[in-house]
């Protein structure tokens, strides 16, 4: 029996009914143990076969001095950080990765089009951030370059779009915060782009490009070495190629609504198994 663990949160829930439900596919017995106070820890103890999490904040529990950006290098960073007897599988698209958000004219008057073009003005800024914008590594990396706000302050997530609007106010949450889709051309508000990620395999100038500040944030299941077969490893691909995160978006915000995780995914796995 494959045992899942998740964290408190309702996303690591919901992540690890998804992974369940794609290994139960495959033909085995999966349990999933919730409200796990230290997933990696009870994998690391073997009381868990495999925890799904994001790949900054895994790389960022595993080696708490990785600066790694990118989706393939924080990655690649995560695999040489775990212990010799776990693994990681394919990442997804989807992610809940820090972004920002700040009124449009001020952007444009402060000729910031990238978020590392506003660290020369942290110091006259209010961050009004998320709790998901801290655990995602926002705010460790906004100080590794060199962007020290005037002032942090806590909101919920429910107030970004508004906060945002303040005077000389900028806004932390997540990919998958709802109130991202609020913001559209028309809107005051825009996110602040951050540099894309870099793919060296693909691109040879991609040492040269500038790394993006806020870091990866990718779905990835964590597992033990040994304990899952080629077509349990086939069943986790299908998250990797078919998880965007859209979709995350909204399994995220059905299960905030009170939805049960469990039956959440098993909607969306009966809907791309077979993609």
């Amino acid at each position: 029996t494959v045992i899942g663990g998740a964290g408190e949160r309702p996303d690591e829930e919901l992540l690890a009914q998804l992974y369940a439900g794609a290994l139960r596919g495959s033909g085995i017995d999966v349990q999933v143990r919730s409200d796990v106070t230290d997933p990696p820890a009870a994998l690391d103890a073997a009381d868990l076969t495999l925890i799904p999490g994001y790949t900054g904040r895994l790389l960022a529990s595993y080696d708490p001095g990785a600066d790694a950006t990118d989706a393939e290098d924080v990655f690649e960073a995560l695999a040489r950080a775990l212990p010799d007897e776990l693994t990681i599988s394919d990442y997804a698209s989807a992610q809940d990765r820090a972004v920002l958000l700040a009124d449009r004219d001020r952007l444009t008057q402060w000729s910031a089009s990238r978020v590392a073009e506003l660290a020369d003005r942290c110091a006259d800024l209010t961050f009004a951030v998320t709790e998901d914008f801290e655990s995602a590594g926002g705010l460790t990396a906004l100080e590794r370059a060199d962007c020290r706000p005037r002032e942090v302050r806590r909101i919920d997530d429910a107030q970004s779009a508004a906060v945002a609007s303040e005077p000389d106010t900028v806004v932390g949450t997540t990919t998958t915060s709802p109130a991202l889709a609020e913001i559209d051309a028309d809107s005051p508000v825009s996110t602040v782009p951050d540099a894309p990620d870099r793919n060296p395999q693909d691109d040879a100038e991609a040492d040269d490009a500038p790394a993006p500040v806020l870091p990866a944030q990718n779905v990835v299941p964590v597992f033990r070495k040994g304990t899952l077969g080629e077509a349990q490893l086939d069943a986790l691909r299908t998250i990797a190629g078919e998880l965007t995160t859209s979709d995350l978006t909204e399994l995220r915000a059905r299960v905030d609504e009170g939805d049960d995780p469990e039956a959440v995914a098993r909607e969306w796995i009966d809907e791309h198994a077979g993609a």
